[in-house]
């Protein structure tokens, strides 16, 4: 079961590296290969779903495969839906989740990461944060 382990600032949250693929392209990719461009991914158990910025799906070429409401503490929206790869990079291992839907979401202006791991991803193995600026995630 792979497994990280650290710091945390408090006032971010969780942030972890991922890879965010086209379908069907992770398994070359899985040991962080040189395909696979890291980004940064907030642990948000808020997130019903796993989310990708504009930006990865303008460097991917996504192409949406529908849409979706999304529910924000403001309001709902309709947003679009693609399947992608994602890799979450543990070292310079990777956990492969092949054929994922992930919606778009807004970045916040100079925000820290361009990944939202939601809860689809979370809730398959065991996540812990702690008072103390500790984490563990394991799948």
């Amino acid at each position: 079961m792979p497994c990280l382990s650290g710091q945390f600032n408090p006032a971010i949250g969780v942030l972890i590296n991922a890879g965010v693929l086209l379908p069907g392209s992770a398994p070359t990719a899985s040991a962080g290969g040189s395909t696979l461009t890291p980004y940064v991914g907030l642990m948000d158990s808020g997130a019903s779903a796993t989310c990708i910025s504009p930006a990865i799906v303008q460097a991917l070429n996504l192409r949406p495969i529908g849409m979706r409401p999304m529910s924000s503490a403001h309001h709902t929206a309709p947003v679009n839906v693609y399947q992608v790869d994602l890799v979450i990079l543990f070292g310079s291992q990777g956990y492969v989740v092949s054929g994922l839907q992930v919606v778009e979401f807004s970045a916040p202006q100079n925000s820290p990461f361009q990944v939202l791991i939601g809860r689809d991803i979370i809730c398959r193995g065991t996540f812990a944060m702690g008072f103390d600026g500790h984490f563990t995630f394991a799948l």
